[in-house]
């Protein structure tokens, strides 16, 4: 009986005392967490050093995003490209401006839909940091963005963008304007309204109005379409796509159009993310004859 008391009483003891296994899911997780956190403590660190004193109570949510995107066209060579995007969160700072370094550049991509996730061709390698002073005026959201560009000699271009969101119960409003200038294309505008309605909780209709003019070529390109987006889980979800391009040069005419279908998965939040876009394009230049391609994206957030 005291033997079997004794024997009883060491399992948990030795239970305890047996080494945990981590799963190779669980390093990855912990690594990215260690990280992230050295990244917001250096951010912090700088944040103090450039202001002086803590004036902000936000909460410092410094990011760097590594995205490896991977294109394929019928008849042409597979292209990779990897890209970063660091963006240290400065809340002191970011009472006056704030500071993004990136490897291409960012609000080239957010004008229009055939630059941001639905691109088909790798993106211009552009070093830079942009400085941005980012205000609301009230439900008008203004940014004042110069980008240095570390090239030689150093290049300076500029983008003032005014940008709102009208929720209309189930039915949402994009407008946004924005004026812009580089030093090899001259200045231009980008106008876009698109409009997003909610079908279901499941189910959601967007259609895609956007315009961008470039004055030193006197080039005016218009992009229209439609996209049904359906959400499978709480991480997965596909999108359907119907867009058209048209543009002035040299008469105002249908340029292309095509289809696509996009999966998109969070395998964790905040973390890892990949989507896959097969698509069919179909080109002026081709005869509009079918050409289908292949765009794959993963993205590393710390």
């Amino acid at each position: 009986m005291i033997a079997g008391l004794i024997v009883g009483a060491s399992i948990p003891v030795f239970a305890q005392k047996k080494p945990l296994i981590r799963t190779w899911e669980q390093r990855f997780i912990q690594g990215n967490i260690a990280v992230s956190e050295w990244l917001d403590g250096v951010a912090e660190g700088v944040d103090l050093f450039l202001v002086g004193k803590d004036i902000s109570d936000r909460r410092n949510d410094t990011s760097v995003t590594l995205k490896n995107s991977t294109y394929s066209m019928e008849g042409e060579n597979v292209s990779n490209r990897i890209s970063l995007s660091v963006n240290p969160r400065l809340p002191n700072l970011e009472e006056y401006w704030q500071l993004k370094f990136t490897s291409y550049d960012e609000r080239e991509d957010a004008r229009g839909i055939r630059r941001g996730y639905l691109r088909q061709a790798p993106r211009e390698e552009n070093y830079g940091a942009t400085i941005g002073l980012i205000r609301r005026l009230g439900s008008v959201r203004t940014s004042f963005q110069p980008r240095i560009e570390l090239q030689d000699p150093l290049r300076v271009s500029h983008s003032l963008t005014f940008e709102s969101v009208l929720d209309l119960e189930r039915l949402d409003m994009n407008p946004k304007i924005e004026f812009f200038a580089k030093p090899d294309r001259g200045v231009g505008v980008f106008t876009a309204l698109n409009l997003n309605y909610e079908i279901s909780p499941k189910y959601s209709f967007t259609l895609i109005n956007e315009s961008e003019y470039e004055e030193k070529i006197n080039k005016l390109s218009v992009t229209n379409g439609v996209a049904l987006g359906q959400d499978l889980t709480a991480s997965t979800a596909l999108s359907y796509s119907l867009i058209f391009n048209s543009h002035n040069r040299e008469s105002y005419h249908l340029n292309s159009y095509s289809f696509a279908i996009s999966w998109n998965h969070l395998v964790y939040r905040r973390i890892l993310d990949y989507q896959i876009t097969p698509h069919v394009d179909f080109q002026d230049e081709r005869h509009f004859k079918p050409q289908a391609g292949l765009t794959v994206n993963v993205s590393l957030h710390f």
